[in-house]
Order: structure tokens, then sequence, then C-alpha cells
């Protein structure tokens, strides 16, 4: 899995995905022009979202029927370290808290970016050698 991000002028820059585009930029209060997400919105709504499909994937196998679910994920920064002290992630559904507790409980195993972020994911930087000669 890879994705591509090309910077397009002052804190702009456009993320590619598969043949999916996002427009990625600060908000005003961090010096950008407020054209796209921030990427810690972005990191965030990576969380929202996968939690979610974990859900919904549980939900399925468990044969319980959702018509209806929301998440919402904050993250508390720590601006002095760069980084999220802590996410927390609300799930939201019409159906039984103790169905909805045993399907949330489930979805923990199947969330990839829970368990990146709680396993610790190792990050490795290379330079491409040629692009120095441009």
């Amino acid at each position: 899995m890879k994705v591509e991000a090309t910077w397009k002028k002052n804190y702009q820059v456009t993320v590619n995905a598969r043949q999916f585009e996002i427009p990625v930029d600060e908000a005003p209060e961090f010096s950008g022009e407020d054209t796209g997400m921030m990427p810690t919105e972005l990191f965030l709504c990576s969380l929202a979202s996968c939690f979610c499909l974990a859900i919904v994937y549980v939900a399925s196998r468990k044969k319980t029927v959702l018509k209806d679910l929301k998440i919402d994920v904050t993250g508390e920064k720590n601006g002095r370290k760069f980084l999220f002290s802590k996410c927390i992630i609300n799930v939201e559904s019409s159906i039984a808290r103790s169905n909805l507790e045993d399907l949330v409980d489930s979805a923990k195993r199947y969330c990839f970016i829970t368990n990146t972020i709680k396993g610790g994911c190792p990050i490795e930087y290379s330079i491409n050698p040629d692009l120095g000669s441009m």
C-alpha cells in the first residue's frame, strides 16, 4: 500500500492514493490558506473511518443489523512535543448498548489504524538519490 504527497505551494499538498486525490493544507492560524484538511485532521479521519469499518465488518460477521453508526474521534494535542497525547473514539448507534459494546470490543481486533498506533510502527526514512541532481 502506498500514497504520495506532492507539494503545491505554501502549505498546500495534494495526496494521492490509487485514483483518489485529497487536498491538504493548514488552517489560517497555522499560516495555511485552509484549502483542505490539515494532516492532523486526516490522521483522525483515518482512525475514525478505519474503526467505523471494523465495526461494520464485525457486525456483518455476527449477523448484527446496523441501521446507523457514527464515530467521533477527538485528538488531544501536545503541541510542545508535536504529537497527540490521547485519541478518544466515541461510538454512537441506535442498536442496544450491550450489542454495541460487543461490536466495539470485537472491532478492536480488526482496525489497522488503532492496532498500528497501539503497537508502535517503526518508521524508516530514505532519500531518493536521483532527486538531488534535479
